[in-house]
């Protein structure tokens, strides 16, 4: 049987390597750390437009989402488990109905950012955004209600960033 053409098999070679080159590529994506994974709904990095309220604070406390009352240290599975709640020293989405609340990000167990969360400590230097709150419906009166505003954070230490409510309930919710 005759031999390919050198340039057939240069180019079967390439495409065989090209291969392995993808398939590590796909399982080093697949095992990336949770803290080097991007929020892909927002843009990342540091934000500085001026149509969208942001401050630089720090956070105020990194606990699970339920804790029990008086407890101050957590394990990983205490977080895995609940969810992660993070207060931050700002209270930038406040209104004049709500003037004293802090800004704050709450996720259930497995919520995306989870991990970035986790690593978070009292004092670390952030970005807070805030994105939204909810519009007056049958079920929700902002004025009364002041959960549902939606916040997005970016982590100057961990150079990485998540979003979520400030609370484990929308508006009017449960």
């Amino acid at each position: 049987m005759a031999k390919p053409p050198i340039a057939l098999a240069t180019c079967a070679r390439t495409i065989a390597i090209l291969g392995l080159v993808c398939a590590v590529l796909s399982v080093a994506v697949i095992n990336m750390p949770a803290a080097v994974a991007q929020d892909e709904q927002y843009v990342p990095g540091a934000w500085h437009y001026r149509s969208v309220a942001c401050v630089n604070t720090t956070v105020r406390s990194v606990e699970p989402r339920l804790t029990t009352d008086g407890l101050k240290t957590f394990s990983v599975q205490d977080f895995e488990q609940s969810g992660v709640e993070v207060e931050f020293n700002a209270t930038l989405g406040s209104d004049p109905a709500n003037p004293n609340m802090r800004a704050a990000v709450t996720h259930y167990q497995n919520t995306a950012g989870n991990n970035i969360m986790m690593r978070e400590h009292a004092g670390d230097k952030v970005q807070v955004c805030f994105i939204s709150r909810p519009a007056p419906t049958m079920g929700c009166d902002p004025d009364e209600d002041g959960r549902g505003r939606v916040f997005r954070v970016y982590d100057y230490r961990q150079h990485a960033q998540y979003s979520g409510m400030n609370s484990e309930h929308d508006c009017g919710g449960a």
